[in-house]
């Protein structure tokens, strides 16, 4: 299936603060990194979906117009980067509703996607489609279909489904994971994110292509961070070195390895990629929601 359209995308947040001490603000180092995903883009032509926290978006709205700008999708990550599973109804809703207007504000264009920090959607909290759908998101990719330690669903769909609220559908696109048929079914994650720092090249594209071969497109996610290894150079405040061992471990040869999928196959934006899936045959409808 070379024909099929694979997605790149982009959560834009600050380390120090999104994972690290949420009361600290949002530093310059976030927009150093945001630029350098932008320039590796442009590069090799490729236009992507960035989610973009509404913490950074009110300090830096000079870097959402330069996302804009550029070409690529602009979608909310969220406002505080606060877990959804910790959150109110109401106060997801002022999360989205917060971050929606200034995205809009600054671009001029409507928020209509949106992805959960750290997927912090699961079966407890299936409210929240209900309430994206309110605050006029139509597609999310905010579902981990594979269960961890720290967030995910067993069993939920890997492809395009459309999950049904009482305010109307909304379409989830999860990034990807990958599927064997041993012993029972054997998911593994390979989305993005840590599994691209950690997986050797060869196994990435290998992966692209399994998924391409049961008829899925490779939904990749990662961070502005993942692509500057000198960032622990760039952080003041302290951080604990296991803390620093762990999310530094194989961002110098992260570049690369996307760089290698985007020479082998073609990648665009979530709505891109959306588009085309609408247009196939076969979509299913996930009911884990009504």
């Amino acid at each position: 299936m070379a024909g099929i359209l694979h997605a790149f995308s982009i959560d834009v947040e600050d380390w120090y603060q999104s994972s690290y001490n949420p009361a600290a603000p949002v530093s310059k180092i976030c927009v150093h990194n945001t630029r350098s995903v932008l320039d590796f883009l442009s590069r090799h032509n490729v236009r992507g979906t960035f989610f973009v926290q509404g913490l950074v978006a009110r300090k830096y709205p000079c870097l959402v117009r330069e996302i804009h700008r550029k070409g690529h999708e602009i979608q909310s990550h969220g406002y505080s980067h606060r877990p959804v599973y910790l959150m109110t109804s109401k106060e997801f809703s002022r999360e989205l509703t917060e971050t929606g207007k200034r995205l809009e504000d600054i671009t001029g264009k409507p928020v209509t996607g949106f992805r959960a920090p750290d997927f912090s959607i699961n079966r407890k909290c299936f409210w929240a489609f209900d309430v994206m759908r309110q605050c006029g998101i139509k597609y999310d990719s905010s579902v981990f279909p594979l269960r961890t330690t720290r967030y995910g669903i067993r069993g939920f769909e890997r492809g395009y489904s459309i999950i049904r609220t009482a305010s109307g559908p909304i379409e989830e696109l999860p990034v990807s994971v990958l599927e064997f048929a041993w012993p029972g079914q054997v998911r593994i994650p390979i989305g993005g994110g840590g599994y691209f720092r950690l997986f050797p090249a060869w196994v990435l594209r290998c992966g692209l292509l399994k998924l391409e071969r049961q008829g899925l497109p490779f939904i990749i996610y990662c961070h502005p961070y993942e692509f500057n290894s000198q960032e622990w150079r760039q952080i003041s405040k302290h951080v604990p070195r296991y803390r620093r061992l762990h999310q530094g471990l194989g961002r110098k040869g992260f570049q690369e390895k996307v760089a290698q999928l985007f020479i082998l196959r073609r990648f665009a934006s979530m709505s891109d990629v959306l588009d085309q899936l609408r247009s196939s045959k076969g979509r299913k409808v996930c009911a884990f929601y009504s």
